[in-house]
């Protein structure tokens, strides 16, 4: 009687750079960083991209 059953995990969604370039999402700026700090040809996050948005901007400037 036991219940087999599994649940699927949602999984968030992979975008390319261009597609992240191209989001309405962010701003001019954060596109211009993120246009930075990607490398061509890998997938994303939202999530990773808000991520690593946020790590650039609290590096200390020198």
């Amino acid at each position: 009687m036991g219940n087999n059953e599994q649940t699927a995990t949602p999984t968030a969604a992979i975008h390319s750079k261009q597609q992240l370039l191209a989001s309405k999402k962010y701003s001019a700026t954060e596109k211009d960083i993120l246009a930075a700090i990607l490398n061509d040809g890998q997938g994303t996050t939202h999530e990773q991209a808000q991520t690593m948005l946020a790590a650039y901007l609290k590096k200390e400037v020198m």
